[in-house]
């Protein structure tokens, strides 16, 4: 049973990768023509547009996601049990959503702000009920990752078509808008539609709420302080300063966000097996696991950090044209944050979570948004989205410590330490060659790919020559899966 929880593990990882890896080439092949299609200060109005709706998807949300993955994962093995907690869970998301959508409709009316963008808002606003219809943390507990995977992926395919059909000018930014809501909607109906699979909808029960709420504002308290410094920098830039900074900001975010959430969903499928061992009190699982997991993230997220650093400009000329030059700098900034916020998800979204010390998330996080909004407020009128990158690494950079400090003791550093030090060597072997290499060619597509392919292959050589335990694993296993 063990062996085959931790194949199932594996090929979830592997899935959830796989489906995050086309997540990233998806954006990678349509943000480039959108960049140029709409001009800095379109994309600026769209991403201006979006900030302010993931306020009130907060709203709608509260801490639903986590808490009901966490304990969906509990019970999976108990369909009426299971049903009785997805229709409670179901119910307060449910209420949340109409009050978001309330209060969302009030702000677009008393806020001269957001007249302006009226329209966009709107669209984007479809996402709150779907979101909510959807109930993605009941699939994600139920590890149905390959579903998962196999549904963006048929929805990403018709949104880039569309995309591509019917964007044409800056004119068409509403059918933009439009089109980037289709892949959420559509995929939550499908999951709406299978409900049936997993849940007895006809069941009658007594619905107890009330042991809900607590944890669910717990975490939601902490989602509103996340939120409030990834959402504000864009949100203060469009107060603050202007559409074009915002669509400078947007351009140079763009990349590392995206290697973010392919890290990130590797680590999504740690959360229900992570929960599943505290609930059998297998601490030994539990912290072999977790280590295991730190070394993976640093393995990626550090060479990720580095590397686009050194190739921010062919990156952004490249994927958004010379009209975001000024993006370069403000990229260069912002890279480390991929190193931060991948450590901070392990530990507090992760690790945290299954351990029920939310609390501990929260006042890191608490610490991020009061020193983002602070750094915004002074930067932004002086710097633009220069400063707001600043604000945003400084507040990134303060909750992953915060959040080490309390997570050190649950890690088995015998087994991290060397494989830190040993992807610090292999990233300044790679840093070296390619720093050279972006340096000698001109043409932005010749310096990016090369550079890219020769990174891969020193940071790999590197770890082959340290005989890391990781990558060394990974190739004994597909050597024996060859024979």
């Amino acid at each position: 049973m063990l062996f085959k929880n931790k194949n199932n593990l594996k090929l979830n990882a592997t899935i959830n990768s796989i489906r995050a890896i086309l997540g990233l080439i998806f954006p990678l092949i349509t943000f480039p023509y959108s960049s140029r299609i709409l001009g800095p200060v379109s994309l600026g109005k769209v991403n201006f547009s979006q900030s302010i709706v993931n306020y009130f998807a907060i709203i709608a949300a509260l801490g639903i996601s986590t808490y009901g993955i966490r304990e969906a994962a509990k019970i999976k093995d108990n369909k009426i049990k299971l049903t009785q907690l997805f229709k409670e869970i179901f119910t307060i998301n449910i209420i949340s959503t109409i009050s978001a959508y309330l209060l969302l409709f009030i702000s677009i009316f008393l806020i001269p702000k957001f007249h302006e963008y009226r329209n966009l808002i709107i669209i984007f606003s479809c996402s709150l009920l779907f979101t909510t219809i959807g109930v993605e943390w009941l699939y994600t507990a139920l590890e149905e990752f390959i579903y998962i995977a196999l549904r963006s992926f048929i929805f990403q395919i018709l949104s880039m078509i569309l995309l591509f059909s019917f964007v044409k000018s800056s004119d068409d930014i509403l059918i933009y808008a439009g089109i980037a809501v289709f892949s959420s909607v559509g995929s939550n109906i499908c999951n709406f539609v299978h409900l049936r699979k997993y849940i007895i909808i006809n069941q009658k029960i007594k619905l107890e709420i009330k042991k809900h709420i607590k944890p669910i504002f717990i975490l939601f308290s902490m989602t509103v302080a996340i939120s409030i410094y990834t959402l504000l920098d864009t949100s203060m830039l469009g107060f603050l300063s202007n559409d074009e900074q915002v669509g400078f900001y947007s351009a140079a975010t763009k990349i590392n966000k995206l290697v973010v959430s392919v890290i990130a969903s590797a680590l999504t499928v740690l959360l229900p097996r992570l929960s599943y061992y505290i609930s059998k009190k297998d601490n030994d699982s539990f912290t072999s696991l977790l280590s295991k997991s730190f070394n993976v993230t640093i393995l990626l997220a550090l060479p990720c950090t580095i590397g686009l650093s050194l190739v921010a400009k062919p990156t952004i000329l490249l994927f958004c044209g010379l009209k975001y030059s000024d993006a370069i700098p403000v990229m260069k900034i912002m890279n480390p944050i991929i190193l931060a916020i991948s450590i901070s998800n392990l530990i507090g979204v992760q690790m945290f979570m299954p351990l029920g010390k939310e609390k501990i998330t929260l006042y890191s996080v608490l610490i991020g948004a009061v020193s983002n909004f602070i750094l915004n407020y002074i930067l932004i009128p002086i710097y633009g989205a220069l400063g707001a990158a600043i604000a945003t690494l400084t507040a990134e950079s303060s909750v992953t410590i915060f959040q080490f400090i309390f997570a050190r003791k649950y890690f088995i550093w015998n087994k991290i330490l060397p494989n830190i030090f040993q992807s610090i060597i292999a990233t300044i072997f790679m840093s070296i060659v390619v720093f050279f290499v972006s340096e000698t060619l001109q043409n932005s597509i010749s310096s990016l790919f090369i550079s890219i392919i020769i990174g891969i292959i020193i940071y790999g050589t590197v770890l082959i020559l340290f005989r890391n335990t990781l990558l060394m694993d990974l190739l004994q296993k597909r050597k024996k899966n060859e024979i």
